[in-house]
């Protein structure tokens, strides 16, 4: 199948951009990673756990030194809640005074605005290019490959994939992705579901109606 543009979704209408290709391919992992929901990291990335529900996802290392610092409250911090000389507060959430180096409370406020970015929260959307169907989704795990399906109601039966590449975009969290399906947009009636799987994890998109019709020429 070919790639053609990322697809926006819009309260009423849903525009094009122009994708952008040369990620590498990565083949499916054998070991699937354990669905957490939307808050699951893409691949690289685990929960940050500085404290409980504290689902920021960062590197590894990051949330060692995460625990760490936690460990290290009663050395750090003064009897008036400050903290000794050469610390300041990590900030991770308002109200989180743990006392920690200043390159750390830096670490730790970028990794907060890479929140959404980093998480494995994969959509799809389905769009009208032109009277053909297109599907876009975005919050993949970057140079996977993702499989997009058309499941008809009446059967359960796959009646048509293809498969996909997700790239860095910008404007888009994680990997995205536009393809083109060659079928019609406008048929008589929603009569399919379509969702999207990341190969990499194993995690799958919610599923979401569509027509499928086969032009006749």
């Amino acid at each position: 199948m070919t790639t053609r543009r990322i697809l926006r979704t819009g309260a009423n209408t849903m525009m094009a951009a122009v994708l952008g290709l040369g990620a590498a391919l990565l083949g499916a992992s054998s070991a699937q990673a354990q669905d957490f929901g939307p808050d699951t990291c893409r691949q690289g990335y685990v929960w940050r756990d500085a404290r409980p529900g504290d689902h920021v996802c960062v590197t590894p290392d990051i949330r060692s030194q995460a625990a760490f610092d936690n460990s290290q409250v009663p050395v750090r911090t003064l009897p008036n809640g400050f903290c000794v000389q050469g610390f300041v507060w990590r900030e991770a959430w308002v109200g989180d005074t743990v006392c920690v180096t200043p390159q750390t409370r830096s670490q730790t406020k970028f990794d907060n605005s890479q929140a959404d970015d980093r998480r494995l929260a994969v959509r799809l959307w389905a769009a009208n290019t032109a009277g053909q169907l297109e599907f876009g989704g975005d919050h993949f795990n970057i140079g996977g490959t993702v499989r997009v399906q058309i499941i008809l109601n009446s059967t359960g039966a796959v009646v048509w994939h293809g498969d996909v590449t997700a790239v860095r975009n910008a404007g888009f969290a994680g990997g995205s992705f536009g393809l083109f399906t060659g079928h019609p947009y406008t048929c008589a009636s929603k009569n399919a579901t379509a969702r999207a799987i990341d190969l990499t994890s194993g995690r799958v998109t919610a599923s979401i109606a569509v027509g499928y019709c086969v032009r006749i020429d």
